[in-house]
């Protein structure tokens, strides 16, 4: 009868001890969670810092925007009338004033006729025309051609084709003034040939020999008879 109590008694004493344990230790749990919980909030407030600022975003890059504007071609000025002076007094009498050189007829007849009075030389004369045929035709541009070739003592008379007037012009350059390309270093004297049209143009040149001057003072003198120009 006595052993009972002494038992519930151990039973209680024990079961207040375990509650103590188990009380102090969801006390320490408690406070121990605390404590990593007051440690992680500066912590995670550290880590993540103060919110930058926002970049600030460039401003937007403005396009050139070119447009082509026509501009209107200058208007050429109203001709002015030359003066007594520049283009020559008239008469006081009234008459026509005298022309200062002779045509281009006059110079493509006077020069046809100085090279029809021209003597031989054979041996010259083949020799400068194989060396003119030679740089005529390396120097004419496409599509211009060469009509004929004629060297007689002083003298070579060349006629050649072209599509146009700046062909022509081109191949006279080349040949008779450029000194890499030119047939050979001579006087020489270019007229339009008469049977030039719309659609093509014939030049006829006399190229001397060298050392031979042309008389172009003659050729190219005024009025008078031809073949007294020539003399």
């Amino acid at each position: 009868m006595t052993m009972k109590p002494r038992h519930l008694l151990t039973g209680g004493a024990l079961a207040c001890a375990c509650a103590t344990v188990l009380f102090f230790q969801q006390r320490h749990d408690r406070d121990e969670l605390l404590r990593r919980a007051s440690m992680a909030e500066p912590l995670a407030t550290e880590r993540q810092g103060p919110a930058s600022a926002p970049e600030p975003t460039p401003p937007a890059r403005l396009r050139e925007a070119r447009v082509e504007v026509p501009v209107p071609s200058p208007v050429a000025p109203e001709p002015v009338a030359s003066t007594p002076e520049l283009a020559g007094a008239t008469p006081k009498d009234g008459g026509t004033p005298a022309p200062s050189s002779a045509s281009t007829e006059q110079v493509r007849q006077r020069l046809e006729a100085y090279f029809g009075d021209e003597p031989f030389d054979t041996a010259w004369a083949r020799s400068a025309e194989r060396q003119a045929k030679d740089g005529v035709r390396a120097a004419l541009p496409d599509p211009s051609q060469l009509r004929s070739i004629e060297c007689r003592a002083s003298l070579c008379r060349i006629e050649t084709e072209h599509g146009d007037n700046e062909q022509s012009f081109n191949f006279v350059r080349t040949a008779f003034m450029a000194p890499e390309r030119q047939v050979w270093n001579a006087a020489f004297v270019t007229v339009r040939g008469v049977d030039s049209t719309d659609n093509k143009v014939v030049t006829i040149t006399y190229l001397a020999r060298e050392g031979v001057e042309l008389p172009m003072e003659r050729l190219l003198s005024p009025g008078g008879d031809d073949a007294q120009a020539l003399q």
